[in-house]
């Protein structure tokens, strides 16, 4: 019989490299701390003996858990792949990792998620959405951990934001359609929060610069929110049909949604942009590859995710920084509009 296997221990990688166990538990959670050249042969060493670390011993040491949370509102959906990115990359390089959960776009689920997670104290929170429930928004208060939230610019920020202004850009698409010679557009997308702030910038806007009122047709009902998808799409223009009025142009609050409706005119021999433009949000990786290719408002969702990681990583280390940060939104003009 094989003796038992024995677990390689942080003092063995102290013995082996020469350094104390504070040392190689610094090397663990909070590899910044260290010389590059020290970090590197405690890793190497590692990697030799087949250490696997343990967070929450070096944690004690550190007073860091090693990663940062991440809290999505879907992970199915690819509007917040790139922003995951960004934040797994920035945390990266700081020797930290991302726990990444959602809360499947359902409000009533974003109390018990967050308590979930404040329970094993992350170095830092992203979230990318804003709390609506006031026992929510107190409890990451007082949690004493770095908040940011990400694509918007809430009014009360919980605590650091890096988002993108919702009204100026549906103020932006509302002013290229203007430009285009469209005059009688609706705006598909839910009736609670971010899509709200892009349709009322959009309906003013447009109604400013042309006279004209657009429609708004909703997806979903009341605070109930309908994860966007591509299959949506004969919905979408059945319910433009229902209207009863001609219709130009439609602006969806999210890419995905934009090509599901161009999807299904397709395949109805609705020809884009001749009979029906489409507009999306987001500029997705998908929207630049379609046929027709979408216009659609430009988010830097990569850059927000980084900058996200960058502000929590500045208030660990005890730098000062700009804990409100806005990032550049702008319409990408493609063959859909």
């Amino acid at each position: 019989m094989d003796p038992p296997v024995t677990r390689p221990r942080l003092k063995d990688i102290a013995a082996r490299t020469g350094y104390s166990v504070a040392t190689v538990q610094r090397a663990i959670g909070a590899p910044h701390l260290l010389a590059e050249e020290t970090r590197q042969r405690i890793v190497k060493t590692m990697e030799e003996l087949g250490y696997v670390p343990d967070r929450n011993a070096a944690g004690l040491v550190t007073n860091s858990s090693g990663f940062v949370a991440l809290v999505v509102s879907s992970m199915t959906s690819s509007t917040f792949a790139d922003t995951i990115q960004g934040v797994a990359d920035a945390t990266r390089e700081v020797g930290r990792e991302i726990l990444l959960v959602q809360t499947d776009y359902n409000p009533k689920r974003e109390y018990d998620v967050i308590r979930a997670v404040l329970g094993r104290r992350p170095d830092g929170l992203i979230l990318t959405f804003s709390p609506l429930e006031r026992r929510t928004r107190l409890m990451l208060k007082q949690a004493g951990t770095p908040v940011v939230e990400v694509w918007d610019l809430p009014k009360r920020a919980i605590d650091m934001v890096a988002g993108i202004s919702n009204t100026e850009a549906g103020a932006q698409m509302a002013t290229y359609l203007a430009a285009k010679g469209y005059r009688s557009p609706v705006f598909f997308g839910q009736l609670i929060g971010r899509d709200t702030a892009r349709w009322e910038a959009f309906s003013s806007e447009f109604h400013k610069l042309t006279g004209e009122t657009p429609v708004q047709v909703s997806v979903g009902s009341g605070a109930s929110v309908l994860e966007e998808a591509f299959d949506q799409g004969d919905a979408l223009l059945d319910r433009l049909a229902a209207l009863g009025k001609a219709v130009d142009s439609v602006f969806c609050a999210s890419d995905i949604t934009a090509a599901g409706v161009v999807f299904a005119a397709v395949r109805r021999g609705v020809r884009i942009p001749e009979d029906l433009a489409v507009c999306g949000f987001g500029d997705l990786r998908f929207s630049a590859a379609m046929a027709p290719r979408l216009t659609t408002v430009h988010v830097p969702s990569y850059e927000m995710g980084r900058a996200a990681a960058d502000l929590i990583q500045a208030r660990l280390t005890g730098k000062r920084a700009s804990g409100r940060l806005k990032l550049t939104t702008y319409v990408i003009s493609r063959e859909t509009a």
